[in-house]
């Protein structure tokens, strides 16, 4: 087949998996479809209230299938040192040895991360429609419209940034962060393609200015944190700062943030991924519902359960959450006869689910992680008061009283990073935090010898690019996977 019917062919595709979605995903409110089932053209976008159905629409997406609990919460975990795979499972057992290879979209599933690359366009997409069409009824009602382009813009830098990290090498792995980044598509029409691959500083940039263009149009209001708001998107650019290198930028948002959404320590850690969940800053919602096809959520709780057992805590972890014997963060794994089940994730916080362990809420962005961000960046600007100050009341919350930290320099960076390593473990940091400290892989009981070190730099340590668009939109693959 030439290379422009494959072109036409891969085009045709995504037109159809394009009106699937809008038939049967679009919604007034998370699980109610609205009454039309008009495709995506110019005839749909009539009113405000047809640019919230398509935002509301890729909310569902990002819940199922983008925020599916295999490929971005646990894959950073599995590929790092958190999280190994049940021997006999099925999913991530590739990656979790580096042995990824790259494939197409209908075979050597189990080698890759096509669905979350694929996924990532089609919500990506979706918001390039919303902010095609907002700006011609915002008469209609200027702060929902304002609330509603700014969300758009947010999402789309969590969805890119999310990618960047897994298909991309850190933006520290070059001295300008010049190698190989992602295409960040922002036309709304699917048969322009793809241009290109971007640098990662040149990621970074868009990923900046879009959230920098969303805060002042967000609303502020946190009682439904389902939905992005001002503090969230600020929360998202002090990390994307953070895993930048700009640590007076991301002290100053994560302080800020901090300011108006202090940790929880009531109820801490039982509710957490609950929706009295007081750090939550951005959350989705489970979801259990036939529609057109099943729109059921499978957060990291799910495979970490007994219902669905395909991950489990590495020896590592395990040991380091049980040092101090007064860890309240120690009841996140379980010993279960010679290994350790993850027990992070509550059950059951709605009721009515088939499946207990896929209801609870997957909560993105929480004031833990802004309070651990603060405490490094602070350390790496030499205002080592400052840094404890925020570690120790992770700490605190953590242990108890008397054990603060008094550690200076280099140690103080260890304590902060192990601390971080604790609290935000099974959450999809831990391999990206290693990548951007520029740190290797070690782990102490790898299912196979293969498996126990992956150093730094390692062209293995991100996944490669889905071989139908290398062929049919000339991206260029990773190193190490042509």
């Amino acid at each position: 087949m030439s290379k422009y019917l494959n072109r036409r062919f891969s085009f045709l595709v995504m037109i159809f998996a394009m009106l699937l979605f809008v038939a049967s995903a679009c919604k007034k409110d998370f699980l109610n479809p609205p009454t039309t089932n008009q495709a995506v053209t110019d005839e749909f976008f009539t009113s405000l209230s047809s640019c919230e159905q398509m935002l509301n629409g890729s909310y569902v997406i990002l819940a199922e299938p983008f925020y599916n609990g295999t490929n971005t919460i646990i894959y950073p975990d599995v590929v790092a040192d958190n999280v190994k795979p049940v021997i006999g499972g099925t999913f991530l057992t590739a990656h979790y040895s580096w042995a990824q290879v790259p494939s197409d979209l209908t075979t050597g599933t189990s080698f890759n991360l096509n669905t979350t690359w694929r996924t990532a366009y089609r919500i990506t997409r979706q918001l390039a429609y919303v902010l095609k069409y907002i700006d011609q009824f915002r008469n209609e009602n200027p702060t929902k419209a304002d609330d509603i382009k700014g969300q758009a813009l947010a999402l789309r830098a969590l969805v890119y940034f999310q990618l960047v990290n897994m298909f991309s090498q850190p933006y520290s792995f070059t001295a300008n962060a010049s190698h190989p980044g992602i295409p960040y598509v922002i036309a709304e029409d699917i048969t322009e393609g793809v241009s290109g691959r971007e640098t990662v500083q040149d990621v970074y940039l868009r990923l900046i200015a879009d959230l920098n263009a969303a805060i002042p149009l967000l609303s502020n209001q946190l009682s439904n944190k389902i939905y992005m708001n001002r503090t969230a998107a600020k929360a998202l650019l002090a990390r994307i700062y953070l895993f930048k290198g700009d640590y007076q930028t991301a002290k100053a948002l994560a302080v800020d943030v901090n300011n108006n959404v202090p940790i929880m320590i009531a109820n801490y850690p039982s509710k957490l991924f609950t929706n009295t969940e007081t750090e939550a800053l951005f959350q989705l919602l489970p979801m259990q519902r036939s529609l057109n096809g099943s729109v059921t959520t499978s957060y990291a709780g799910y495979y970490f359960s007994t219902t669905s057992l395909s991950f489990i805590a590495t020896t590592d972890i395990a040991t380091l959450l049980n040092e101090i014997p007064t860890d309240a963060r120690k009841a996140w794994v379980t010993a279960s006869g010679t290994t350790f089940r993850i027990s992070k994730y509550p059950a059951n916080v709605i009721s009515g689910f088939t499946q207990t362990a896929r209801s609870h809420y997957q909560t993105l962005l929480r004031s833990s992680e802004m309070y651990l961000t603060a405490a490094e960046c602070y350390a790496k600007l030499n205002n080592e008061d400052s840094a404890r100050w925020y570690v120790n009341a992770i700490r605190i919350r953590a242990y108890g009283t008397g054990f603060e930290t008094v550690a200076t320099g280099p140690a103080l960076l260890d304590t902060i990073a192990k601390e971080r390593r604790k609290e935000l473990a099974f959450e999809g940091f831990r391999m990206y935090d290693l990548l951007r400290n520029k740190q290797g892989v070690n782990r102490s009981d790898a299912n196979s010898p293969d498996a126990l070190t992956l150093p730094y730099p390692s062209l293995k340590a991100v996944a490669p690019i889905p071989t139908v668009d290398v062929l049919v939109n000339d991206l260029k693959q990773n190193d190490g996977y042509n």
